[in-house]
């Protein structure tokens, strides 16, 4: 994922902006998702985000309410994720328990294109100026985000399945 330290953010944030993606965005976005799901493949990640999810649908309608982003630089869009903030249906049950129930926002969908390097901590900086809790979940087999996750300090809550029923861990910062 990164190698770069959440204290380091300031810099990062001098080569970088966030926006909320558009419509035209579109097609570059889908073609960061389309490189995420291989590289899940190559880290050995080959059940998560299957049969071509997430959907243009699907990110049509995180931009449709304002929950899409992108992350861009001066060579153009290095990352993509949504940040929904407010209850996830996804969340409402959980095989464990989430520390306190005061308001919070939920990153998904977090990918980074070719080359591109601090995605996720630019993303979750982002998230965090909310000034609320920050939610998180990936699949098990997903080591890199994982690892990234327990860097950045999220605690574990437990198992939550998603809308097409698979269990993912589940975490809180």
């Amino acid at each position: 994922m990164t190698d770069i330290d959440i204290e380091d953010m300031g810099e990062i944030e001098k080569m970088h902006s966030v926006r909320h993606a558009t419509i035209s965005d579109l097609e570059i976005m889908m073609s960061v998702f389309d490189y995420a799901r291989q590289r899940m493949r190559e880290f050995g990640n080959a059940t998560q985000w299957v049969n071509g999810y997430p959907s243009k649908e699907t990110i049509i309608n995180d931009i449709e309410n304002g929950n899409s982003y992108v992350i861009e630089s001066d060579q153009g869009i290095k990352g993509v994720f949504t940040f929904i903030v407010g209850e996830d249906p996804n969340y409402s049950e959980i095989e464990g328990e989430w520390p306190d129930n005061n308001p919070y926002g939920t990153i998904h969908r977090i990918a980074a294109a070719p080359g591109a390097k601090s995605v996720a901590d630019i993303a979750l900086e982002f998230c965090m100026k909310a000034g609320i809790n920050i939610r998180i979940d990936t699949h098990a087999d997903n080591a890199p985000m994982l690892g990234w996750i327990a860097k950045r300090g999220f605690s574990y809550c437990g198992i939550i399945h998603v809308q097409d029923g698979t269990p993912r861990n589940a975490f809180q910062l």
